[in-house]
C-alpha cells in the first residue's frame, strides 16, 4: 500500500480512530478511571483537536518529526475542510494523516514513540 496515493483526509480518517483506540487503551489500563463518564472526559483532553494542534507546534519546533512526516502531516493540514473549519482542526487533521499513514505503512514502532511523546507533553500541560 502506498500511502502517498491517498487522499489525506482517509489518512486523516484513520489516523483518528487509531489514536482514539490508543487513547482508551491508555486510559482504561493506566489513568486509574474506572466510570466510562471519567474515562470519557479525561480522553478529551488527548484527542482534542486544540491538543493536537499544539503538540504538532512544539513537535515541529522541536524538529521531532521527520521530513517524510512534516510531509504528511502537510498534506494533511491543507486538506479542504468545511469552510468554518478552525486552524486547530486543519492541523489536528494533519497529525491524524501522520498517524494514519504510519499505521498503513506497518510502523507501529514509530506510532509507539509518538503516542510516548504525546502522553508526555499532555500530561504535563
Amino acid at each position: 500500500m502506498r500511502p502517498e496515493l491517498i487522499n489525506a483526509s482517509v489518512l486523516a480518517y484513520l489516523g483518528d480512530s487509531i489514536f482514539e483506540v490508543l487513547v482508551r487503551d491508555y486510559l482504561v489500563k493506566e489513568s486509574g478511571f474506572v466510570k466510562p463518564n471519567d474515562l470519557q472526559r479525561e480522553a478529551v483532553k488527548y484527542v482534542s483537536a486544540s491538543s493536537h494542534a499544539a503538540f504538532m507546534h512544539d513537535m515541529l519546533d522541536e524538529e521531532f518529526f521527520s521530513a517524510d512526516e512534516v510531509g504528511t502531516y502537510k498534506r494533511g493540514r491543507n486538506t479542504k475542510g468545511s469552510k468554518n473549519e478552525s486552524l486547530d482542526h486543519m492541523h489536528s487533521t494533519g497529525f491524524e494523516a501522520v498517524i494514519g499513514t504510519l499505521y498503513l505503512e506497518e510502523n507501529f514502532d514509530r506510532i509507539k514513540v509518538i503516542f510516548e511523546r504525546y502522553k508526555q507533553y499532555i500530561n504535563n500541560k
